[in-house]
This record gives C-alpha cells, sequence and structure tokens, in this order.
C-alpha cells in the first residue's frame, strides 16, 4: 500500500469514526440525521449546486489567466476527447460527494460536537487532516500542502455556513474538472490527457505550481482565498440558511 493510499485510508476512517460518534449523539437527543450530514434536498440544493460551479469556474479562469500574464505557463490547443472528459466528470462526481459526506458532512460534524459546538475550529482541523492527504501526491510541496488545507477551508466553510453539502460539493466538483479535464491543468499531480488545452508549465514552481499543477503554485493560493470569500459573499447575499452545523 503506497502512502497516498494509506494516509487517505486514515483519513476516511478518522471521518467515519467522528460521523458515527455525531449520529450516535443526534439520534439520542432527537435531532435529524439527514439534517446533521447536510444530506438534505430542497429548493435551495440545484443553485447551491450552481453557485459553487460557477465560484470554482472564475477561480479557476483566474489562475489560467494569471499565470498567462505572469509567463508562468504557455497555452497552445489541445485535442479535447469528449467521452474521456465525461468520464472523468463521472468520477469526480462520484469522488466530491464521497469527500463532502465524510471529510464535511461527517468529520466537522463529529468535531465540532467534540469540541463543544465550535464548527470554525472543526473546519481549521478537519482542513489540516484533508490537506495532509494530498502529502505523498506527484510533486507534492510545503505550498500544495498549505493550498490543499485551504481548500479544505474552502469546502469545510460552505457546508458549516450553507448547512449542506451541495455548495461545496459544487465546488469542488467544478475546481478539479474545469482545472484538469477541460483546462488541461495538472490535477494534483496528475495529468490529465485529452483537454481543450494543452498546457506548458515554464515556472518558477513556487509560482506555478510545477509538477503539482496550479494547487501548488502561489497563483493557485491566492485563488484559494477569492474562493473563500466568494463562499461567504454567497451565503450572506442569498436567502436564509442553516448557518451552523447541525446539532452543534
Amino acid at each position: 500500500m503506497s502512502a497516498a493510499t494509506a494516509i487517505n485510508l486514515a483519513a476516511y476512517l478518522i471521518a467515519i469514526g467522528f460521523g458515527i460518534f455525531a449520529i450516535v449523539r443526534w439520534r439520542r437527543r432527537g435531532a435529524s440525521v439527514p439534517v446533521g450530514l447536510g444530506l438534505t434536498f430542497n429548493r435551495r440544493t440545484t443553485p447551491d449546486i450552481g453557485a459553487g460551479v460557477a465560484i470554482a469556474s472564475v477561480a479557476m479562469t483566474g489562475i489560467l489567466v494569471a499565470e498567462l500574464v505572469l509567463g508562468g505557463i504557455r497555452v497552445s490547443g489541445g485535442t479535447f476527447v469528449p467521452v474521456a472528459a465525461l468520464g472523468f466528470g463521472l468520477f469526480l462526481i462520484v469522488q466530491g460527494v464521497l469527500d463532502e459526506i465524510l471529510m464535511r458532512g461527517m468529520l466537522i460534524s463529529g468535531l465540532a460536537l467534540a469540541l463543544g459546538g465550535r464548527p470554525i475550529a472543526a473546519v481549521l482541523i478537519a482542513s489540516v487532516l484533508f490537506g495532509m492527504t494530498h502529502a505523498f501526491f506527484d510533486g507534492a510541496s510545503a505550498l500544495s500542502i498549505v493550498s490543499n488545507c485551504l481548500g479544505g477551508v474552502m469546502y469545510g466553510l460552505a457546508f458549516i455556513l450553507s448547512g449542506r453539502i451541495w455548495l461545496g460539493f459544487g465546488l469542488h466538483f467544478a475546481w478539479n474538472f474545469i482545472q484538469g479535464p477541460l483546462l488541461g491543468f495538472i490535477l494534483s499531480g496528475h495529468p490529465v490527457d485529452g483537454a481543450l488545452f494543452d498546457i506548458a508549465d515554464l515556472g518558477p514552481t513556487w509560482l506555478t505550481g510545477g509538477h503539482y499543477g496550479p494547487e501548488g503554485g502561489v497563483v493557485g493560493i491566492g485563488f484559494r482565498f477569492v474562493v473563500i470569500g466568494l463562499v461567504i459573499a454567497s451565503i450572506k447575499l442569498g436567502p436564509a440558511r442553516a448557518g451552523r452545523v447541525a446539532g452543534a
């Protein structure tokens, strides 16, 4: 078993453990488990997913433009393969739902309860664990770990501020799908073939992320903060939300 597989498995087991803790607490209180996990479906589900996709699209397009302007990449036309993009997209949908249920719905909820109702602290702790699950990918560095921890903050805030996983799912899916299968960036150390563009990394690595992809450079880190700001703004400007982890 590789180090990357081992740490991902450990993170999922930790998340399941905290999720079980939360579910037991909710059931004792007579609270709704689906509400606690953020798995409710209502009229806000589709808009939440759409908002997440839109925010991630803006951010990833911004990364492409910024790296072009700064001279960190060269972009040429790729050989787009729709079937490959569709297949990758379906995989990312499954992965996104699984990650949001485990790393946000279960882990953050359980941590928030264990910490006496402190969801922000829970988000920060869960984000460090989420960042470490990427620590052994190809091209990973201290910057990429910081970036992926900020990714956990992005998705975690979307969960605790909206009270559901769907905004974070939209963010998570679009961040990965646009980055790799559409734009042609290396995705967390994994090259993606058949994209719209062929992107040549010109460096320096601290700027562009090098072999890890834009998530490992300061441009990508900067746009993580853009996403966090847009998530908070979308919650404040949107209709009333749950605004907290249920049961915390």
